[in-house]
């Protein structure tokens, strides 16, 4: 007995290492599916099952990956429903921008500038109220003085950016057009060790075609 004990307790030890070795851990899923996400499923059912996810593991948002920044209002008039904020930024010489957040029904919060950003209440602040935004300002005002606001030449040239897709708004159909997702989920492996899962999900043809998930563990100091 005691010589079988000797044999397995190297062999469990190796099972140890080699598991921990293993890291990072890298899938690649083309049939069934990952966290409920099925392959095949549509975008809209996609989505549907990552707001089930994110009450699970807390997503809180997914990437539309490789979404370039719009360059006119018109362009995002159907789609800042969809959102919990937009930035506007300057990317000619020195970076300058403004981020509008309205993460309920009416503009929350409004900052300006470069590296560190100024809060304020209005953007631009030169510009009379009925033109600029303002805090407390309808979500549905935003495109309209935008509108008015790239009328302007001083502000006509900047980029239009939208931050990841928020998990607690509706599906955004135009994130149909794009061909990756992305998105990432921490989870406590056990006092001091986070793991990190970044994923990746493939469409073609209007379905999931692949997830890929990479995953890896780090020590957490205080």
């Amino acid at each position: 007995m005691k010589r079988l004990f000797f044999l397995l307790f190297p062999a469990i030890l190796l099972f140890s290492c080699s598991k921990k070795d293993q890291l990072p851990l890298i899938e690649t899923i083309t049939k069934g599916d990952k966290w409920g996400i099925k392959i095949g499923s549509s975008y809209a059912d996609v989505y549907s099952r990552l707001q089930e996810l994110d009450k699970e593991k807390n997503l809180s948002s997914v990437a539309v990956v490789y979404r370039q920044p719009f360059s006119s209002p018109q362009q995002v008039q159907y789609l800042l429903p969809y959102y919990n904020a937009v930035t506007l930024m300057d990317t000619t010489v020195v970076i300058d921008r403004a981020l509008i957040q309205f993460p309920g029904d009416k503009v929350a919060a409004i900052s300006s500038g470069g590296a560190l950003p100024e809060e304020m209440n209005q953007w631009p602040a030169s510009l009379p109220p009925e033109t600029a935004i303002l805090k407390n300002d309808p979500v549905g005002d935003i495109y309209t003085k935008l509108v008015a606001i790239y009328k302007i030449p001083a502000y006509n040239y900047l980029k239009i950016i939208l931050p990841d897709k928020p998990l607690n708004k509706p599906f955004d159909p135009d994130m149909e057009k794009y061909a990756e997702w992305g998105f990432s989920i921490t989870t406590d492996v056990k006092p001091g060790v986070k793991g990190n899962s970044i994923v990746r999900l493939y469409f073609k043809d209007g379905k999931l075609n692949k997830i890929l998930h990479n995953y890896n563990e780090s020590e957490v100091y205080n």
